[in-house]
């Protein structure tokens, strides 16, 4: 009889238990989304959408793709991406130095160094060139960089009751 109840208070015993993390999303996103910017959502089931942000309230963010207006719960919204835009001076300053660099190598391959430093017309269109080129690559190089990650939801902790001849026990497991 005793074995009996001991078994039925063990079996009665195995739970799962969740707690779940403040997130604080509504003013986070708030404050990080801009109407009118585009930017890629991805939403709690891991589908990623590249839209236009329209409003963004506590409760939802409204977007628009394509024509179709969307609402998201602000709680679905995992991560947040925008494109990244890099300064073209930065590529402009390295093509210049690449073209003026290369202008002056060739020049001291193929000509006396005083025809070189004589006449720096050709080597100032090469490094426009160069800059124009630099440019160029700076503004087709687009990445995307995350303005906001949800985090984590929910931790979930179960307990099971282990019943053997011989031994007992509980186990217990944690999911994030």
């Amino acid at each position: 009889m005793r074995i009996v109840l001991l078994i039925l208070m063990i079996v009665s015993t195995g739970s799962a238990v969740s707690a779940q993390t403040s997130q604080g999303l509504a003013s986070s996103l708030q404050t990080t989304l801009i109407p009118g910017s585009t930017v890629w959502i991805t939403d709690s089931q891991g589908r990623e959408e590249k839209t236009r942000i329209v409003s963004v309230s506590d409760e939802a963010v409204t977007t628009a793709s394509g024509g179709n207006i969307r609402h998201f719960r602000a709680a679905d919204v995992r991560q947040v991406t925008t494109r990244r835009s890099d300064s073209v001076l930065n590529g402009a300053l390295i093509g210049a130095g690449v073209g003026v660099a290369s202008g002056l190598f060739l020049c001291r391959l193929t000509e006396p160094w005083a025809n070189c430093t004589d006449d720096v017309g050709p080597m100032l269109r090469v490094g426009a060139i160069g800059a124009g080129v630099g440019i160029g690559i700076d503004l087709l190089i687009r990445g995307r960089k995350t303005i906001y990650a949800a985090e984590p939801g929910a931790a979930q902790l179960s307990a099971a009751p282990i019943v053997g001849r011989r031994a007992g026990g509980l186990q217990f497991s944690l999911n994030f």
